[in-house]
C-alpha cells in the first residue's frame, strides 16, 4: 500500500468517526423506549445468534527492493512490510446484526441516516432532546448531547 493510500485511509477512517451513526427511528418515540426496545432486541439477537469466535492467521508481508554494494554488485532483497499475527473475529456478527434489525424492524423502527444538525441553527430552535422522536422531513438532522449519544431532532418542524 502506497504512502498516499495510507494516508487517504487513515482520513477517511478519522471522517467516519465524526459522521452520525445510522440511528432507529419511530415518529414518537421517547429516547428512553427506543433504547430499551434496542436492548431487548440485542439480548435476544444474542440469544438467537451466539458468538461464534475464531482465529485467523495473516501472515507476515514483505516487499522486494533493490541493493547495490559499494562493488555495483546489485541483490534483491525483502523488507518487513508488516509482522505475521492472528486475529479473532466473530463469525456470526453479520447475521446477529440482521436479526437484531428484524427484531427493531418488528417493533415499528426503521434504520435512518441523517447528516449532522447545524449547531446554531438547533440552539435557535431550542430542541429538546429528551422529547420523542419526530416527523422526518427535509431538515431531520441528528444532534450530538453532551452525553455523547445522538438524538434525531427536525429544527423546522419543532
Amino acid at each position: 500500500m502506497t504512502r498516499i493510500a495510507r494516508l487517504s485511509l487513515v482520513c477517511l477512517v478519522l471522517l467516519g468517526a465524526c459522521a452520525p451513526p445510522a440511528l432507529y427511528h419511530k415518529p414518537g418515540a421517547a429516547p428512553a423506549q427506543i433504547e430499551a426496545n434496542l436492548t431487548a432486541c440485542l439480548v435476544s439477537a444474542l440469544n438467537q445468534v451466539p458468538r461464534d469466535i475464531r482465529t485467523r492467521y495473516i501472515p507476515a508481508q514483505y516487499a522486494p527492493y533493490r541493493y547495490c554494494n559499494s562493488h555495483g554488485r546489485c541483490y534483491t532483497r525483502h523488507r518487513l512490510i508488516s509482522p505475521a499475527r492472528t486475529e479473532s473475529y466473530d463469525a456470526n456478527q453479520g447475521l446477529r446484526a440482521r436479526v437484531t434489525e428484524q427484531c427493531m424492524a418488528q417493533a415499528g423502527y426503521r434504520p435512518v441516516s441523517l447528516p449532522q444538525c447545524d449547531p446554531d441553527r438547533v440552539r435557535a430552535a431550542q430542541i429538546a432532546t429528551d422529547a420523542p422522536q419526530p416527523r422526518l422531513d427535509a431538515t431531520s438532522c441528528t444532534l450530538r448531547l453532551p452525553t455523547g449519544e445522538w438524538r434525531i431532532v427536525t429544527p423546522g418542524g419543532a
